[in-house]
């Protein structure tokens, strides 16, 4: 059986070179007398200068700021731009649709637009395209706060004509099969 000093020094040695200590390798190694090695293993991690954490640890612990859609994006390696076009594609949406599909994606993406207002083929495509399920990944992602509610008190009766109302309504922007798609939920919308 190894002497738990021994193995001590082995990670001591690791440490000064920078590899990995495998504490838990150590530990089986010396059997019974572990409980002796992680005593001695603690008190020496104590008393090591820290050092500041690798690059690519760094990065990674970073990374987890990052909502689980745009995490699931970027180690594809796709861009915004090839994730709405390839979505236009399973959707079956003309190429025009793109920079709105684009649009809706990356609020959702960050959190922004409600998921539950997402249609299932819009799931589905993400799915496909992800190669993950991309409602489990929406689902961890807390949906961000919703602005409260703006009152205007009104001062004066104004009389509008019936004529206005009618001009203002043809003026309303109509919603189109993205905008469905994206904000209506499994209502049964959705390219075919």
């Amino acid at each position: 059986m190894i002497a738990p000093e021994q193995l001590l020094e082995e990670l001591v040695g690791r440490w000064a070179r920078g590899e990995p200590l495998d504490v838990d390798g150590l530990l089986a190694r010396v059997g019974s007398q572990s409980e002796e090695l992680a005593s001695l293993i603690d008190a020496f991690l104590e008393r090591a200068p820290r050092r500041a954490p690798a690059p690519d640890a760094l990065a990674y612990v970073r990374s987890l700021d990052d909502p689980p859609l745009l995490r699931a994006r970027q180690a594809l390696g796709l861009k915004l731009d090839d994730l709405a076009a390839a979505l236009v594609r399973q959707l079956g949406l003309e190429e025009k649709a793109r920079v709105k599909v684009r649009r809706y994606y990356q609020q959702l993406e960050l959190g922004q637009l409600d998921a539950r207002g997402v249609a299932a083929s819009v799931w589905d495509a993400l799915t496909k395209v992800l190669g993950r399920d991309a409602r489990g990944l929406a689902a961890f992602q807390p949906a961000a706060p919703a602005a409260g509610p703006m009152f205007r008190a009104v001062t004066a009766d104004y009389d509008i004509p019936e004529a206005a109302y009618a001009q203002a309504a043809k003026a309303a922007p109509q919603l189109d099969e993205v905008d469905r798609l994206f904000t209506s939920g499994d209502r049964g919308s959705g390219a075919r």
